[in-house]
């Protein structure tokens, strides 16, 4: 999977050079694995398919300290933030993440993604959203630019990702 993302990436780099330069971009978003975790396939195979979608990636890396994400988004200000966590003892980061936002005055989701987050943990705690297949980022995505907040996600994710 990693070798097939990678080889996408590449090939999407080649055809914005035969089209003389990169395409215009829907939206900036923000991607990381959560602190503390090194795992970061889902991560890298929803950043590939967020840029194939159009939009901007920044990808923080993996094991990505809260305060770094924080600062992070507070510089860019992207469509939102994206964290993975395959492990239960890293998706704490999620909540603690979404708390510093709150109080810097950031209304921008965050969503919660990997093995370790379901959809209930993802939206227990402000700005919470969950993308529970890597091709569910992208239409999610879609409707924040179509002016969803993170609670309408919430409320409309079965018809936004196809059901549960």
């Amino acid at each position: 999977m990693m070798v097939a993302a990678k080889v996408m990436e590449v090939g999407i780099k080649m055809a914005e050079a035969k089209m003389g330069g990169a395409r215009e971009t829907k939206a900036t978003v923000i991607m990381h694995a959560a602190e503390g975790d090194p795992h970061d396939i889902g991560k890298n195979i929803a950043a590939a398919m967020m840029k194939a979608a159009g939009y901007n990636v920044i990808d923080l890396g993996r094991d990505v300290p809260v305060q770094v994400a924080v600062d992070k988004v507070k510089e860019i200000k992207p469509l939102f933030i994206s964290g993975t966590a395959l492990m239960t003892t890293t998706m704490s980061a999620f909540p603690a993440e979404a708390k510093l936002m709150k109080e810097a005055g950031l209304n921008i989701p965050l969503m919660g993604c990997g093995g370790a987050v379901n959809r209930e943990y993802a939206t227990s705690y402000e700005l919470g959203i969950h993308s529970d297949k890597a091709n569910h980022t992208a239409p999610i995505a879609q409707k924040l630019i179509d002016g969803y907040d993170w609670k309408r996600i919430n409320e409309e994710w079965d018809s936004i990702v196809g059901g549960a």
